[in-house]
């Protein structure tokens, strides 16, 4: 009687990783504190952005289960809850431009990993130069967030043109480091073949 063959173990791992207990751990952690923060946040954009955090990490492991992405994910979601949860934006003068420029760099290099082999572009600046402008046009959403937040709530999210501006550059150089630094270390061989698929076509 014919017996149903199943495929190596191998190629199972592979198709669905699995997240190491450690990181999983500290996952699980952050989105506990992630929930608390908005669960007892005083306006709707910190319960909004919370929220937001929470079920992207949840839908990203359920439809695209990379660690990598998630894990960067979950290290830009600790940060805001530092900020919002222990009042780290107050307490500590530096931690805002810090987070803007570091939540920049993981972000735009998570994106990277999980688009740029999706598209074409004859080269590789291109491509890069898009995702770098991708990345602007959602800072600017925050900003306008921030601005929105205050208008509508009283609440000090923005504080002042200097501060946004700083905000805007802080994120630009972030994201122009994570671009550059997955390009050059972090690239796949399908991120590459995305740009010579497009030479052959010439």
């Amino acid at each position: 009687m014919p017996q149903r063959s199943l495929p190596p173990t191998a190629a199972v791992d592979e198709e669905n990783p699995r997240l190491h207990w450690a990181a999983m751990s500290f996952t699980i952690l952050v989105m506990i504190g992630a929930a608390v923060v908005g669960l007892t946040a005083s306006d709707h954009f910190t319960r909004l952005t919370m929220a937001a955090s929470v079920i992207a990490c949840i839908a990203l492991w359920q439809t695209l289960r990379d660690p990598v992405v998630l894990t960067g994910l979950t290290i830009v979601v600790l940060g805001a809850v530092l900020g919002w949860g222990l009042n780290f934006y107050d307490r500590i003068w530096w931690y805002d431009d810090f987070a803007h420029f570091t939540f920049s760099l993981v972000s735009t290099t998570g994106i990277a990993r999980l688009v740029l082999h999706r598209y074409r572009a004859d080269t590789a600046a291109l491509l890069l130069v898009a995702l770098w402008l991708s990345w602007l046009g959602i800072g600017s959403l925050w900003e306008i967030g921030e601005w929105a937040s205050d208008q509508l709530q009283s609440t000090h999210h923005s504080r002042g043109y200097a501060d946004t501006m700083t905000d805007m550059i802080l994120n630009s150089t972030g994201s122009a480091l994570g671009i550059w630094i997955y390009w050059r270390w972090l690239r796949t061989p399908v991120d590459a073949a995305s740009v010579l698929a497009a030479d052959a076509r010439r």
